[in-house]
């Protein structure tokens, strides 16, 4: 005879009950008794699957001092290790919530992009553990953040000279550093009013210079003021 021992459903609990079929009495005496199929009780743990197919982002992104990846085409991520009874079938269990992360925060080109995390979504979804451990990678950029760099000068009092300082101010993301350096000088050495001053060859250095494009010039105004001469005589008799 062929015997069948079944769980009472198929989903995923400690303690179920499983009830045999098929159990028959053979023997001399087997006519002499009747027989109960017997029930014990085991569990059925969650099967473990993992990600497969194709991870799709967004070819580059602009460089924002975080590592998120966009994902464009989650329908190329797959699971894999599904019984067939599920297979295929994004009602019973299916990814969701996907994220996906570059491996630094840097700008480049051929970075790697790594799935990160995932959950499962669908009916039968309980039933079953997820691991992204070993998820499929890909390579995008991030592009370099075009960073404005303005200045402010001060005015100064007439030295014969053109020379001016300046201060200055970006638009860089906070947290980032950054440390400018130009030659900045005033339109003449003259004095006067509202004077174009301008800075030259600016230059970006710091942890996250590499992260920025910028402007290498800048103008703004300031004054230069008439410096106060002392005239001073000295005087000889006459006869």
């Amino acid at each position: 005879a062929s015997v069948a021992a079944t769980f009472d459903d198929e989903t995923v609990a400690t303690d179920k009950t499983v009830t045999f079929t098929g159990i028959v009495l053979d023997g001399t005496d087997a006519a002499n008794y009747t027989l109960t199929q017997p029930t014990t009780s085991a569990n059925i743990t969650q099967r473990p699957l993992t990600v497969g197919g194709a991870l799709v982002v967004s070819a580059s992104k602009t460089y924002d001092r975080g590592t998120t990846a966009t994902i464009t085409d989650a329908s190329q991520l797959t699971l894999v290790n599904v019984p067939a009874g599920d297979a295929n079938t994004a009602a019973k269990v299916a990814l969701t919530s996907l994220a996906a992360a570059y491996a630094d925060k840097n700008a480049g080109t051929g970075k790697t992009v790594t799935l990160t995390s995932a959950a499962l979504t669908g009916t039968t979804s309980s039933n079953y553990t997820l691991s992204y451990a070993t998820a499929p990678t890909t390579t995008a950029a991030i592009v370099a953040k075009s960073l404005t760099v303005t200045i402010s000068a001060s005015s100064k009092t007439y030295d014969q000279g053109t020379t001016a300082t300046v201060t200055y101010g970006d638009n860089r993301i906070s947290g980032d550093s950054l440390t400018f350096s130009s030659t900045a000088t005033f339109a003449d050495k003259n004095v006067g009013t509202g004077k174009t001053v301008t800075a030259t060859g600016i230059t970006v250095t710091g942890a996250d210079a590499a992260n920025y494009s910028q402007n290498t010039t800048a103008s703004t105004t300031a004054d230069i003021s008439a410096r106060a001469l002392s005239v001073t005589v000295t005087g000889g008799g006459k006869t």
